[in-house]
């Protein structure tokens, strides 16, 4: 029941109760950014699908290059219509954003790592019983886990988070301006 409020209200004609529950703000993002997607990929198929196929043949794309061409067209059209709706601003923060997302995704398939588990493993390892105040221990769980970033972790080859990152990023030329 903690993922939903309950709202009560009054008809003002009938004097009837009425009961209504509404997801928590937590639930209500999870339905808009991620259980709408598959919704939303068969609305671009029905958008793009049958002219991006058509490019296709028109360029005469080999047969076993045809697959990847396709998802390749498809997702530059999808970061297209990403990148473009929202205000320029909105738009390069949410486009450094990917990008750092994509590297960290690309670091994580390269060293067979989930570097975000890491972090939160890592994390845990700051004892509350270390420090005089839970805002002393709060800060100091900030303060480890900003420098957990820069430091070499075994399951990077000794890489830190970051460089891995960022070298995954340099490899497509994501991290130049």
């Amino acid at each position: 029941m903690e993922d939903q409020n309950v709202k009560v209200k009054i008809d003002p004609i009938t004097g009837e109760i009425i009961t209504e529950i509404e997801d928590s703000p937590e639930v209500v993002a999870e339905k808009q950014l991620f259980m709408k997607n598959p919704a939303r990929a068969q609305a671009l198929r029905d958008l793009m699908y049958d002219s991006l196929k058509k490019h296709l043949d028109d360029q005469k794309v080999p047969a076993e290059r045809r697959e990847e061409m396709m998802f390749i067209l498809i997702a530059n059209s999808v970061m297209d219509l990403l990148f473009d709706a929202p205000t320029t601003d909105i738009a390069m923060e949410s486009s450094y954003c990917f990008d750092e997302m994509l590297g960290m995704a690309l670091a994580n398939k390269k060293y067979e790592v989930d570097i975000i588990a890491e972090a939160k493993k890592a994390v845990e390892s700051v004892k509350r019983e270390d420090f005089g105040s839970d805002e002393e221990y709060m800060e100091g769980m900030r303060e480890f886990e900003e420098r957990w970033w820069d430091m070499g972790q075994p399951a990077l080859g000794m890489r830190s988070p970051n460089d891995a990152i960022y070298e995954m990023l340099g490899k497509y030329k994501l991290n130049e301006e």
